[in-house]
């Protein structure tokens, strides 16, 4: 059997030469529009951010970064992911350092500099609101959930983590203009970036075909 691109899979030929297509699986197609919705989305954020002042976008943008972070340095003390398999439980690891890492500097950059607000992030109520019944609801399902399909739900997480802190931190980096803090955001969106083309590789490798 043969695979080609979006997932299809030939079958054997038949006896009268004609070869079957087979439709991709159900873990690919969620894939699939997991992947389209991201790219949408987050496609339009940098056209969004140009819309706002500059010293908002670095504000709010510093403060955003510094939540998300909060989060991702502790993902991996998931009690959880210590049954998963190595090569799962090593990229969270490594994802739980990088975010530690870049949550710390952050810290002391607050410390460093008065100006720098790392609470106040400028999202509607609206928005707050929904982005806490989300994270309910991703916790519940990740409880719920073992094997393969804890992964999955684990991996679609970190994956929308890590390509919303990566692209933001390369929207607030563009309107930074102390050149440290400017070369740390660059960098951190680049380590993000190549965090989440490894879990994109994971999840190719792992559920890009019929289960």
């Amino acid at each position: 059997m043969e695979t080609l691109r979006y997932g299809i899979q030939l079958s054997r030929p038949h006896s009268n030469g004609r070869v079957r297509l087979r439709p991709p699986g159900p873990h690919f197609l969620v894939l699939s529009l997991i992947v389209l919705f991201c790219g949408c989305h987050l496609a339009a954020a940098p056209e969004r951010a140009g819309q706002l002042p500059g010293d908002q976008i670095v504000d709010h943008g510093y403060a955003l970064l510094f939540a998300l972070l909060g989060d991702e340095k502790d993902v991996a003390k998931l009690r959880i992911i210590k049954r998963e398999r190595e090569e799962l439980k090593n990229l969270i690891k490594e994802i739980s350092r990088v975010s530690g890492e870049a949550h710390k500097k952050l810290t002391d950059l607050g410390k460093a500099e008065g100006k720098l607000n790392l609470r106040e992030q400028g999202l509607p109520v609206a928005e707050v609101g929904t982005r806490k019944a989300i994270s309910k609801t991703k916790e519940k399902a990740l409880l719920a959930s073992k094997g393969k399909e804890f992964e999955l739900e684990l991996l679609l997480d970190q994956n929308e983590a890590l390509t919303y802190g990566a692209h933001l931190a390369r929207v607030v980096s563009g309107h930074e203009s102390d050149p440290v803090r400017g070369e740390f955001l660059r960098q951190l969106s680049q380590d993000l970036g190549q965090l989440q083309e490894k879990l994109r590789r994971m999840l190719s490798a792992n559920y890009s075909g019929t289960q």
